[in-house]
């Protein structure tokens, strides 16, 4: 048997010997993830769907010559699903099925990848700034997620060039017997790893990117503005052209972070998702990398259960292990980037939130979902995601 629990995908068609066309009239026409099972009840293809009964229809009852050499309609008995209502939902069962289904194969079943975080571990001697996937399953702080690998090295990058930061963090942790590089030269690194700068004034060169980088950025530019007109009145051009360049990384970087680049700690977000065809709404809480979504709402007074909803979702405890929280915060991230993010209204949340800051949460997840565009015409692929093992 394929093991999985009824509650995982409640809905189900079976059949003797080939589908006959009227089986298709048990299935809906709705979005959907799916599991074909044969007559033993053993696994044959996941997928997820836009029109479930088009799907399995176009399948089984293709002309002889265009079903593929595998053909599941042979020996597949039985159909198991879900419905779902909205593609970022149809991901999230497909993506919890395929890890329960195929361990050791899900990663590249999946249609999202990793999201990329900047990380800093406060215990290792000495403490660096880097670039990490592994958010909740690795110790540290993180910020981000960042659009795309490039984008994070990039904001590594600048950080390195406003604090002067090491490029060869390797050289640092074998301080004092490190090796210097060109940077030392060029009067953009004082060498702590060879002992020439002492190694706590090079950490608090850290703590103050890591702070810089999390918190508010105009500040330091503001600074560096007054210090540069006053290195330029003093004639110190070689100080005034080096403050020129802060500047241009600080503005650099202000550019490149978005709004929901945040702490690991902040990652706490309300998400208001349009139902698939129809007039409602669900609601989506992202918690610390742990997902749950409501049941569809609509009509009046919807606020006022959504509110009620997402209040018993945060007293509720979440049990997720590390590394689904690390791939559920790379599927969030996934959203962010893709058209369907243009749909979705996100309110951050506060950890702490009390029972008025939820309502006044959910009317604004509300409300901002009511004024997003409408769907595109365009419908996405027919089986996104799917598998045969």
């Amino acid at each position: 048997m394929d093991g999985l629990p009824p509650e995982l995908l409640p809905e189900s068609a079976r059949w003797d010997g080939r589908a006959r066309p009227e089986v298709w009239d048990l299935v809906p026409r709705h979005p959907a993830v799916f599991l074909l099972v044969d007559g033993s009840g053993l696994p044959i293809q996941l997928g997820a769907t836009q029109n479930l009964r088009r799907q399995l229809q176009a399948r089984f009852e293709a002309p002889q010559e265009a079903r593929p050499r595998a053909d599941v309609a042979e020996i597949a008995r039985a159909v198991r699903w879900r419905v779902t209502h909205s593609p970022f939902e149809s991901r999230w069962w497909y993506y919890r099925l395929a890890r329960r289904l195929h361990p050791r194969e899900y990663a590249s079943m999946v249609s999202f990848g990793p999201a990329h975080f900047l990380r800093v571990d406060w215990s290792a001697a000495p403490p660096d700034i880097g670039v990490s996937e592994r958010i909740w399953a690795q110790a540290g702080e993180f910020l981000g997620p960042w659009p795309s690998r490039r984008a994070c090295v990039e904001a590594l990058d600048t950080l390195r060039d406003l604090f002067d930061l090491c490029r060869y963090p390797e050289q640092v942790r074998k301080a004092p017997a490190g090796l210097r590089c060109a940077y030392f030269e060029m009067a953009r690194c004082d060498a702590p790893c060879d002992g020439t700068a002492p190694m706590p004034g090079y950490v608090e060169r850290v703590r103050a990117a890591w702070a810089f980088a999390a918190e508010d950025s105009g500040a330091i530019v503001e600074s560096a503005r007054g210090a540069m007109r006053a290195a330029a009145r003093e004639m110190r051009f070689e100080d005034a052209a080096r403050l020129k360049r802060r500047i241009e990384s600080a503005e650099r970087w202000r550019t490149l972070r978005r709004p929901m680049v945040r702490r690991e700690r902040d990652l706490n977000h309300l998400l208001s998702i349009p139902v698939t065809r129809r007039k409602a709404y669900k609601l989506c809480l992202f918690r610390a990398g742990a997902l749950v979504f409501s049941d569809m709402l609509s009509g009046r007074g919807s606020a006022d259960k959504a509110a009620a909803w997402l209040e018993g979702a945060l007293a509720a405890p979440q049990i997720v292990g590390a590394r689904q929280r690390m791939e559920q915060t790379w599927l969030l991230a996934h959203l962010l980037e893709r058209a369907e993010r243009e749909r979705v209204a996100i309110v951050p949340l506060r950890e702490s939130a009390t029972a008025a800051e939820l309502l006044e949460a959910a009317r604004a997840a509300r409300e901002l979902a009511s004024k997003k565009p409408d769907a595109p015409t365009a419908a996405p692929p027919e089986n996104e995601e799917g598998c045969e093992p």
